[in-house]
């Protein structure tokens, strides 16, 4: 690692996804404030359905992760390419060396995309009725979605279940991997695979959808997307501000794939 390299979870800045400007989670509000609760609730469910909206089915002209995933995947490999539901598909394992040039590609992909000005301003207006998200952030956390569901359904994760859909959605949102397993009631040095989040139930997962909207809504919706878009440049200049732009698409991009390498999320043990 060269001495100036970030490591994934950590932006040029060298805070990880989870801090803003001043150095706190979203979730720690720097005026003390408690988010509005029915802000809290919508932004939950707008987060959540624009993940199946965004991961699954596609919005506008952008497919869903699954078909870019795979339309990428075959690219690479060619005469070689099996679909999913082919019977001679290789695991995620077997073709490691594929999908990682693939999450590669990816990534450099949402990154362009997330610093291209046409493209975010035609994706916002299609997807912020019902929050008070501007419509610049609300792009960009679909192209990070899309991007967090394409290198989910890559490493082996079934992102068209709600379940591990909403992790992939979490780590999109830019909410650290400890933050995600312990929304999921997980504590340090335990595990969480897929087979158990598809037993939680659904009414659990609405509430983990809520720790969501939580995030989003102490990060943009209050006084504090002041301080955070403060330091970016306007929308028409094709840049969108703060802890939401294309470096940190590259470092969600890569914290995610990290994070959904293999069948199991862990929070490691603190070093001593």
């Amino acid at each position: 690692m060269m001495a100036d390299e970030k490591t994934p979870d950590e932006g040029a800045d060298g805070k990880t996804p989870d801090e803003g400007a001043d150095g706190k989670t979203p979730d720690e509000a720097a005026d003390g404030e408690t988010p509005d609760e029915g802000a809290v609730e919508r932004t939950g469910r707008w987060v959540a359905d624009l993940a199946e909206r965004v991961m699954v089915k596609g919005v506008g002209p952008v497919t869903g992760s699954v078909a870019w995933a795979e339309d990428r995947l075959s690219r690479r490999q060619g005469a070689a390419y099996r679909a999913p539901d082919d019977e001679e598909r290789r695991s995620p394992e077997d073709m490691k060396d594929d999908i990682d040039a693939v999450v590669a590609r990816l990534i450099k992909e949402s990154v362009a995309a997330a610093g291209t000005q046409g493209f975010i301003t035609g994706l916002g207006g299609l997807i912020t009725a019902g929050v008070t998200l501007p419509a610049n952030v609300a792009a960009a956390l679909t192209v990070n979605m899309r991007m967090a569901g394409a290198i989910a359904h890559l490493r082996g994760w079934d992102i068209r279940d709600p379940h591990t859909r909403t992790v992939a959605m979490m780590l999109a949102i830019g909410m650290s991997t400890q933050s995600v397993l312990a929304a999921f009631g997980v504590k340090v040095g335990q595990k969480l695979g897929e087979q158990m989040i598809k037993k939680i139930p659904i009414t659990m997962i609405r509430a983990i959808n809520k720790k969501a909207g939580t995030h989003l809504v102490a990060k943009y919706g209050t006084k504090r997307a002041t301080i955070t878009l403060a330091k970016g440049v306007p929308i028409l200049g094709g840049i969108v501000g703060g802890a939401v732009d294309a470096g940190s698409t590259a470092v969600i991009g890569r914290a995610t794939d990290k994070a959904l390498r293999g069948d199991m999320l862990r929070v490691e043990e603190p070093e001593k």
